[in-house]
């Protein structure tokens, strides 16, 4: 990863920031710093304790004790749209295709916890409802189209809060996030959702999955 100074000139925020960021982060496992070598991202996995305890989507928001706490949908916003020549070229679709524009709010034991941001094609995974968005995005297309889910990639950011956060997460206007930005595929490769999810630092744990 870069320097510290490099995060908060590229970020716009001050080097204590970052290091609080950072300190998240490793705290979740998602970093590790070598004396002398620099600060690298993991690829493991989060412990059992966080694994067993309920992630919800593909890249999740899992609670910290286990069966304890409840995670809860809240949709800010749904509909449907034309896509982007950016989100073309990412999902490969065509201009005239149309895709879904989602923004939901995770809720942990009553304490908004996360907001998702989620583009996805309605042809490849036709039927989403607000019913849906109340639930598992991920469960339906598993469960309801016979879809199998592959592999993502994944960039994880450290950012400083924006409207949207302080209005949905109870953030500070100096908060840090945890962003991330995520784009999913298929089994059969075709990519089905471009997504950045926004959490705060104090509640949950995000996992990521690797080879």
């Amino acid at each position: 990863m870069p320097e510290q100074f490099e995060l908060a000139q590229k970020y716009g925020t001050s080097r204590v920031t970052i290091v609080h960021a950072l300190k998240i982060l490793q705290d979740k496992k998602l970093i590790r710093t070598v004396k002398g070598h620099g600060t690298y991202i993991t690829s493991k996995s989060m412990p059992d304790i966080f694994l067993n305890s309920g992630v919800n989507e593909h890249t999740g928001f899992t609670s910290h004790v286990n069966n304890a706490l409840q995670l809860k949908s809240n949709v800010i916003a749904f509909n449907i749209r034309k896509p982007s020549p950016e989100e073309c070229k990412a999902l490969c679709l065509y201009k005239n295709d149309e895709v879904y524009d989602i923004i939901r709010q995770r809720v942990l034991d009553g304490r908004p916890a996360k907001l998702e941001y989620t583009v996805m094609p309605v042809n490849r995974i036709p039927g989403i409802t607000i019913d849906v968005l109340h639930k598992s995005i991920y469960s339906y297309i598993q469960n309801d189209l016979g879809l199998k889910i592959g592999k993502d990639s994944q960039v994880i950011t450290a950012e400083k809060s924006d409207a949207y956060d302080i209005k949905y997460l109870d953030f500070m206007s100096d908060d840090p996030v945890l962003c991330v930005q995520q784009k999913a595929f298929l089994e059969d490769g075709r990519p089905f959702e471009l997504s950045e999810s926004r959490n705060r630092y104090d509640r949950g744990a995000l996992t990521v999955s690797g080879d």
